[in-house]
This record gives C-alpha cells, sequence and structure tokens, in this order.
C-alpha cells in the first residue's frame, strides 16, 4: 500500500502531504505486568532458569498468567519441587466504563496460602491487585506492579530478579511461611514430617 501511494504522489505532487499522513501508524503502548523475584536460595540454585528473565513477553488479555512448577499446565514455570504445580493464575480485567487494565490474583495451589499484601488467600481465593503489591508464598517474594498501557487486547509481562527482598525495601516486617514440600510439611520443633496438610498428589486442579 505504501508503495503504491508514494508512485501516486510521482505523478500527482499535491497529493504528497496526504500519502505520507495515510502511511503513518501509530503504534498503541501495552500495560505491562513487571514481576520482581525473591528468594534467599536463588543464588546457589536455578530457580528461575525456566523464566525469560527481563525479556517482555506478550499475552492475550484474554489468557491469564499461570505461575507454578508443572510447565504443562502453568504459562511460566519455576524449577523449585518445593512449589505448587500450580501456584499462581492472574487475570487480566477493566472495570465496566474503564479502558483502564487491571488485574485480579487467585490462589490456585490446594497445599499452600499466599500473603497478597499483607492479607492471606486460601485456595481458589482471589483479589484485585494493587498497582503495586507485594505476594509471598514459601520463601518467594514478589514484587508485583503495573505499568498503565493503551492495548485493549493485549499486554505484557516482564520477570526480573530482585537482589534485596522487596519486603525490606518496602519496610514490611512480616516473616514468610515455611515453603511446604512435596512429601508434607516439616515440624521443626520434632525434625518429622507433618501429613496433615493437603500434598502434590493430591492437587487435581
Amino acid at each position: 500500500m505504501r508503495e503504491a501511494l508514494i508512485k501516486l504522489t510521482h505523478w500527482h505532487p499535491g497529493l504528497h502531504r496526504m500519502s505520507v499522513s495515510q502511511t503513518m501508524t501509530t503504534e498503541e503502548t501495552l500495560t505491562c505486568l513487571h514481576v520482581q523475584l525473591y528468594h534467599p536460595d536463588q543464588g546457589t540454585q536455578p530457580l528461575y532458569n525456566l523464566l525469560r528473565l527481563s525479556h517482555p513477553q506478550k499475552m492475550n488479555a484474554e489468557d491469564p498468567i499461570r505461575l507454578g512448577r508443572d510447565g504443562q499446565t502453568c504459562t511460566f514455570v519455576l524449577n523449585d519441587i518445593r512449589v505448587s504445580r500450580k501456584q499462581i493464575s492472574i487475570c487480566a480485567y477493566r472495570k465496566p466504563g474503564s479502558t483502564e487494565m487491571r488485574f485480579t490474583i487467585q490462589n490456585i495451589s490446594q497445599k499452600c496460602k499466599i500473603l497478597i499484601s499483607g492479607s492471606e488467600l486460601g485456595y481458589l481465593e482471589r483479589a484485585d491487585l494493587d498497582d503495586k503489591a507485594l505476594l509471598r508464598f514459601g520463601r518467594y517474594e514478589l514484587l508485583i506492579w503495573r505499568e498503565p498501557g493503551e492495548a485493549q487486547d493485549c499486554f505484557e509481562v516482564l520477570f526480573e530478579k530482585q537482589n534485596i527482598p522487596p519486603s525490606r525495601e518496602l519496610g514490611v516486617d512480616v516473616p514468610c511461611r515455611l515453603a511446604v514440600l512435596d512429601t508434607g510439611v516439616r515440624n521443626y520443633h520434632s525434625g518429622s514430617l507433618d501429613s496433615q496438610e493437603p500434598q502434590e498428589s493430591d492437587e487435581t486442579l
């Protein structure tokens, strides 16, 4: 189309300005969901080697972000046996009458509760994400913040490694819960395993 318009202006110089304006396109900016990850063992264990860190990845607004250990059911994978096969789900939405893309988070792990900005979410419970939110499960800390954009049908997610615990930067002094192992919850007082909690084999979602 652009080549045809350029040839047309060769014969009709008066149409040159119109032709140039017709060929110019405006690219919409994408809302970007930044996810900054921290784990105290990230320096010695390859927890993030299955993630594309520091590389924005385009997502369809109708597709949820699923983070967990199972590469077949999750969009993004943590290389950690202490993480549930399906840990969390993040979905984009827009409020009625608003063009602003926002996000909700849902706990899809049967064996582990998550903390989001101080609130505890049990299995299948969900909450709206603030513009900046601190998510914690096990010994993981995720600082999630939203960079607004104009596009309505897609957005970007950007995973980055954080060298300092986000809770320290935010001045939050609430200890993370210990991770749940595949075989149960370790009782650190007796050194034994307590299997009262749901185990990996119990997850059906």
